[in-house]
């Protein structure tokens, strides 16, 4: 943080605003580790599914399936590198972490920061993303059992298109809310100390 004040004040001296990074590498959210070494529930997932003889059950089994004479079954795989962009609770934690840390530390001089860089966020590099708040928020939106049509995620099936269709937007409102507008709405509250989130 002496190095952060550091730059604060080189800064200035050329007219130049400071930003905050967020993190020590990317993509932004896992708080150089921090958040993400809490546990599963905190880090990203991804949704799987395997044909099967027979029912399967596993540590990170979500549902078996019946389909067409087989049995599909379906769990989560677990990427402990990176976090659940999707869970407030997630970037809840990420903020106290990163955004808050650097108030603490800097004091006075954390309103002299333009504000912070966030270095590309993500939902998924490696499939469907999966997280524990999905079948709750998906029962909510569209008052069904998001676990009774995993199988329309993957095969086509009369109802594929609106299941996918649903999932897909379900996916993108709670990234942009319990993601980046809950730092957006961070930065605002603390408007008066600093100037909000720049993406990159």
């Amino acid at each position: 943080m002496e190095n952060v004040k550091a730059s604060i004040d080189e800064g200035e001296k050329y007219n130049m605003g400071a930003w905050g990074y967020d993190e020590n590498g990317w993509p932004s959210g896992f708080g150089d580790g921090r958040v993400n070494e809490l546990g599963i529930e905190y880090q990203q997932k991804y949704l799987r599914m395997e044909v099967t003889s027979k029912p399967k059950e596993t540590e990170t089994t979500i549902r078996n399936i019946e389909h067409g004479g087989e049995n599909l079954h379906f769990y989560y795989e677990v990427n402990e590198f990176y976090v659940d962009t999707l869970n407030a609770k997630v970037t809840d934690k990420f903020i106290e972490a990163i955004y808050e840390e650097y108030k603490l530390k800097l004091g006075e001089d954390f309103s002299r920061l333009k504000g912070f860089f966030t270095d590309e966020p993500q939902v998924s590099r490696n499939g469907i993303p999966w997280s524990f708040i999905l079948p709750d928020e998906y029962k909510n939106a569209y008052n069904e059992d998001l676990l009774s049509v995993l199988p329309d995620l993957f095969l086509d099936t009369d109802t594929s298109m609106q299941t996918r269709f649903r999932f897909w937007h379900l996916v993108c409102e709670l990234f942009a809310d319990n993601f980046a507008k809950r730092i957006y709405e961070w930065c605002e509250k603390k408007r008066g100390t600093a100037y909000g989130s720049q993406g990159s």
